[in-house]
């Protein structure tokens, strides 16, 4: 067996955890490349997200923006 990759011991305090589905290609992915970088799954996840890069809108580049549903109108109080 391989070595299991984990967080050093203390670091993670105060982490929340999530359960998301996600297809089992794109679990692999994150797992392959969290091993390459030395990393638990949890651990490459965190340091992808913080290493996204993110637009004046907070979205992504690459995010249809088309796709986006906008803001619905705040109704005036009368």
């Amino acid at each position: 067996m391989g070595k299991v990759l984990r967080r050093a011991r203390g670091t993670g305090i105060g982490n929340v955890q999530t359960n998301y589905l996600i297809p089992p290609h794109s679990k692999q992915k994150l797992e392959d490349v969290s091993a390459r970088m030395g990393m638990s799954g949890a651990e490459g996840l965190e340091a992808i997200l913080d290493h996204l890069q993110l637009e004046a809108d907070g979205l992504p580049s690459w995010a249809d923006r088309d796709k986006l549903q906008e803001a619905l109108p705040i109704a005036k109080a009368s």
